[in-house]
């Protein structure tokens, strides 16, 4: 096996693991080369004497009509829980939609509430006090105010 053959198939054992296709790292890689398959390379000449690498076409082997199957059947489990959560999403918003139904018949079923009239005040009247600032000028004495005698 050459490196890129090697990396191929290393790459490929990643991303099936990485997807949950196989439980096991050694039966990952196996999987793998099964898929890759080593072909023997054929070798052909041009006319100028250089060499020229023609692969084969890989065949339908079993290890691609296994991964083929598996996709499908990973494809089709992710369909299925698309399904179920979609169905779950339109059940909430069936929900939602009643209870706003609900609430806008509890709504415009309630009688507005009549506002009350408040009880009147009773007005009493004040009589004006010097200390609640009802003076005047002439009231106040303005010598009473300052002290100009000895200390």
């Amino acid at each position: 096996m050459d490196l890129d053959q090697v990396r191929k198939i290393n790459d490929l054992s990643n991303e099936l693991k990485k997807h949950g296709m196989v439980d096991s790292s050694t039966d990952a890689y196996q999987q793998a080369e099964q898929m890759i398959q080593v072909i023997p390379k054929q070798e052909a000449t041009q006319d100028n004497g250089s060499q020229v690498v023609v692969q084969e076409a890989p065949k339908d082997s079993l290890a691609e009509r296994q991964f083929r199957i598996e996709l499908e059947r990973m494809q089709k489990a992710m369909r299925e829980e698309i399904d179920i959560m979609r169905n779950a999403m339109n059940q909430i918003i069936t929900e939602v939609n009643a209870l706003r139904d609900d609430l806008s018949n509890l709504q415009n079923a309630q009688p507005p509430k009549s506002k009350e009239k408040q009880k009147e005040l009773k007005t009493e009247t004040k009589e004006p006090h010097p200390r609640q600032g009802n003076f005047s000028s002439k009231d106040v004495d303005i010598q009473k105010m300052f002290y100009f005698g000895n200390k």
